[in-house]
């Protein structure tokens, strides 16, 4: 019996409605009274375990959580890198469109932080442009002092949706990941961004701009960098600054890539996809009109692909993530570069895309000169058994 479909649920309902009518209507009775109690309290139990798996069962068809037994009890999927386009290094040293922020300057005298002292801060920016109002937490490297003159790189990371800035710290620990990939000279300290992004409040907004409505995509592309680079000691090359998301926020880590390549160099997408996936509560325009066209990932980067270096995580189960991750890696040219790497099984969680950061800030440090650690260590590179690597280019 499959783990998702039909069968299991209407089998444990159909045992929740028999447990339930022998507690109703009377269980056999035992002939001794402690017998009897022990008979109903494990009947009960028994009730109550069976309606609570039904509603996991119910929400893993939703989400697709866990898509399979194998993938339920933990078994280590095999793994496919795809590779399309051109490599990192060739996206990364095109020349692009567009005047990105090279005419933002950071002034001498920098604002002071909320809480000096302290590697995390807080904010609530307003964009000039979009209007949107909302909360942005900051990262900062080790021994981050505004009045230095050294500057960073910067890794724009988005969250996923439900959810909002502070799931990138205490539910994946993404600030982790990264001190981990800088002690081992394999990436260089950046400043970790993390703005709300489905702002107002459980609005999934995709990041698009909507017409007469949310202006999210401007929140992001145009006012949050523009924040960014008058409020820190930050590189403004498009080199050294990249997108970093998952789920939903993964979505969004590739549209700004790949409609903003003037500003950032490189995209990281957890199990994201490549088309907008609304809500009902939330259709700013629909499927085929014109501006759905121009937030349609896979038909852009084949009509007019974008210079970034791209590096996706999609599980072959996963039906929200890989389908459109397949189109983009099959449709793929230069200057455009995608790294796909691809799970056998998995679903839509995330166990299966946390345990890959540090092999995505590998790659990113690897691929954008701005992210490029001083004094990378010599390390092996990833791959061994059980790792097949494909390339297709076009």
């Amino acid at each position: 019996m499959s783990l998702t479909g039909t069968a299991l649920p209407v089998v444990l309902f159909l045992a929740a409605v028999i447990l339930f009518a022998a507690l109703v209507f009377g269980l056999p009775r035992l002939p001794r009274e402690w017998q009897r109690v022990v008979q109903r309290a494990v009947a009960a139990v028994l009730l109550n375990v069976t309606v609570v798996t039904l509603a996991a069962t119910l929400l893993n068809d939703q989400y697709a959580f866990y898509v399979s037994w194998s993938d339920l009890l933990g078994v280590r999927s095999a793994v496919t890198t795809a590779k399309g386009g051109g490599t990192a290094q060739q996206a990364a040293s095109a020349s692009v469109q567009g005047v990105g922020l090279r005419k933002d300057h950071t002034p001498a005298t920098l604002p002071p932080l909320p809480f000096p002292g302290s590697r995390l801060q807080t904010y609530t920016v307003t964009g000039p442009r979009s209007g949107i109002s909302t909360k942005v937490m900051v990262y900062l490297p080790e021994g981050y002092d505004p009045k230095q003159r050294r500057t960073y790189p910067v890794i724009l990371a988005l969250h996923g949706f439900p959810g909002h800035p502070q799931s990138l710290f205490a539910g994946v620990h993404f600030d982790r990941q990264v001190d981990a990939a800088v002690a081992m000279h394999k990436l260089a300290a950046p400043i970790v961004v993390v703005p709300e992004i489905n702002s107002p409040a459980d609005v999934d907004t995709e990041c698009v701009n909507a017409p007469g409505g949310l202006q999210t995509e401007t929140w992001l592309a145009a006012d949050i960098p523009q924040w960014v680079v008058s409020h820190f000691r930050v590189q403004t090359a498009r080199t050294s600054w990249a997108t970093f998301g998952y789920s939903f926020g993964g979505w969004c880590s590739a549209m700004l890539g790949i409609k903003h390549p003037d500003i950032f160099g490189g995209s990281i997408v957890m199990q994201g996809y490549f088309r907008p996936d609304f809500d009902v509560s939330y259709e700013p325009f629909k499927p085929g009109s014109a501006a759905w066209n121009g937030y349609d990932l896979v038909k852009l980067a084949r009509q007019r692909p974008p210079a970034l270096a791209l590096w996706v995580l999609a599980s072959k189960q996963d039906g929200l993530s890989y389908p459109s991750t397949a189109a983009l890696v099959k449709y793929a040219r230069r200057p455009l570069s995608i790294t796909a790497v691809l799970l056998k099984t998995g679903g839509h969680r995330g166990s299966v895309w946390v345990p890959r950061t540090p092999e995505a800030l590998d790659w990113l440090g690897r691929s954008l000169p701005g992210f490029q650690s001083t004094a990378r260590a010599t390390q092996p590179r990833l791959g061994g058994s059980g790792t097949k690597k494909e390339t297709l280019r076009r």
